[in-house]
């Protein structure tokens, strides 16, 4: 069993006490903007939204018990809390979609093949597995909401993809710092057989991601070769946070900062193109 560690303690307070603030923080959007989705703009993302709109909605049980039974492990209280919260971050993402398509009249999906496949595979991996496989759907979610967000001209679209970026900006830095601490024991060459299976399942999971919202990611401007290389830079960059340890996965309220305005400044630079 893993021992206690002060420092990891501290990080799981310091997350803690940062997705309280993020709960806590007043940020309206834009809900009174009479700009309704044109009937080719509902056309291209309806099945699309609803997807990822199911997806964001999991109740997470399963993996808050096996994160429940790690924090006793390391005698650190404040790693499920902080997963806990980072899950009801996620489905205010889901509630948040959820309305937006409710005022387009855009109906709820209640099943799909693609989050069943997801929710079994969580289902039956381990805490690790599970946060890689969560963490795939995370990587991919960047450049989607990105796209999502460039494919319309909603304003309050918009507003919602670019709310939902800032917060997964730190979610990647957030599970990197949970892969670290739950990793730190393995030998490196194990480390390097992780990585390479998490890169091939990765690589399938933007095929079929590919294959399913294709068609927002075309109206926004987006290649699938620049899809998989966006991808594939965010998997590199939070792979190599993971195996430099926890302290070096944490992330600052300040580097928080800096990931916000990155992750805004992409998501305006792929609006503009797709505009010229």
């Amino acid at each position: 069993m893993p021992d206690s560690d002060d420092s990891a303690v501290s990080e799981s307070a310091s997350w803690r006490r940062y997705f309280l603030s993020r709960a806590a923080a007043s940020d309206p959007l834009p809900w009174n903007d009479p700009t309704a989705l044109t009937r080719e703009e509902a056309q291209c993302i309806q099945s699309s939204i609803q997807q990822f709109q199911l997806g964001e909605g999991a109740r997470g049980s399963r993996l808050l018990k096996r994160g429940q039974d790690f924090a006793n492990a390391t005698e650190n209280p404040h790693f499920v809390d902080a997963l806990a919260l980072f899950v009801k971050e996620e489905q205010r993402h889901s509630a948040c979609l959820l309305r937006f398509m409710q005022r387009e009249s855009i109906p709820a999906a209640f099943s799909h093949w693609v989050d069943t496949v997801f929710r079994r595979l969580r289902v039956l991996a381990g805490l690790e597995l599970s946060l890689r496989v969560l963490l795939s759907a995370e990587i991919i979610a960047i450049p989607y909401y990105r796209a999502l967000g460039a494919a319309t001209r909603s304003p309050l679209l918009q507003a919602i993809c670019n709310r939902i970026l800032e917060d997964e900006a730190a979610h990647l830095r957030f599970q990197a710092s949970m892969l670290s601490r739950i990793s730190a024991r393995r030998p490196f060459f194990a480390d390097r057989i992780v990585n390479g299976m998490h890169r091939v399942f990765l690589l399938i999971t933007c095929v079929v991601v590919w294959f399913e919202h294709g068609r927002v990611f075309r109206a926004s401007g987006y290649a699938r070769a620049g899809f998989l290389a966006e991808t594939f830079w965010e998997f590199d960059r939070l792979e190599n946070a993971v195996g430099r340890g926890p302290l070096l996965a944490r992330i600052p309220e300040a580097e928080v900062q800096e990931e916000r305005s990155a992750s805004l400044a992409r998501a305006e630079n792929v609006t503009v193109e797709s505009r010229d």
